[in-house]
């Protein structure tokens, strides 16, 4: 089965008021484990300095939450879904969202929809895959997937596809299930205020063409 994820991670803040502005609180004593796939449904862990929160559910990382975190420091976000090969990553400082990244091949392999002022490392990045799409024969293979991804950990050092290591895994439970409501995540380029706190209605997802895609091996 493919690979559903998705996480938020606060730097400069302390977990107590990161969960608080989620709307979590941790349940019970750290137990070690692996962050991916997450034990629960919501556990938090700490890595080089960053708090993060993890979900196996791929829509709990949004601009929203990336936000929210960021009140008195610097979040980042992202999330994939293998099954439909779609993924994204956001990026905020002091409440206010800077930059997203989102892949969705819908449009096609090489797409990239790019909001605000990503890491200058994304240039590389799509660089790259870009070019291992270019030179591979296989035109099923789905290489910009794995660019938002990239992305993140060159800001918090946390990347799943990469991670094999134990961590101190905390069990959350939902304390506000208002702040915890499911929202989609729209490409940047299909809302008028992609930095603002109000989302239009997101756009309807494709039919059949969301259900096919391969990652590189």
């Amino acid at each position: 089965m493919g690979l559903s994820i998705s996480w938020v991670a606060a730097e400069g803040v302390n977990r107590s008021a990161m969960l608080g502005a989620l709307g979590l609180a941790d349940v019970g004593r750290p137990a070690r484990g692996h962050p991916v796939p997450p034990p629960a449904k919501l556990a938090a862990f700490e890595l080089g300095g960053w708090v993060f929160v993890i979900s196996p559910d791929n829509r709990f990382a949004s601009r929203e939450r990336v936000s929210a975190v960021s009140q008195a420091g610097s979040a980042v976000g992202a999330y994939l879904e293998e099954h439909v090969m779609v993924s994204g990553a956001f990026g905020a400082s002091d409440g206010r969202l800077t930059w997203s990244v989102q892949h969705d091949p819908e449009f096609g392999q090489e797409h990239l929809d790019v909001w605000g002022e990503p890491p200058a490392a994304l240039t590389g990045i799509r660089a790259r895959l870009l070019q291992e799409l270019r030179t591979d024969d296989d035109d099923d293979v789905d290489y910009l997937f794995d660019a938002p991804m990239e992305l993140a950990a060159t800001v918090c050092g946390f990347d799943p596809n990469q991670f094999s290591g134990e961590v101190d895994m905390l069990e959350l439970s939902v304390v506000n299930r208002e702040l915890m409501k499911l929202r989609d995540q729209p490409l940047a380029s299909a809302l008028a205020d992609p930095g603002g706190s109000e989302l239009p209605t997101p756009r309807k997802p494709g039919l059949l063409a969301r259900f096919f895609g391969q990652r590189r091996g």
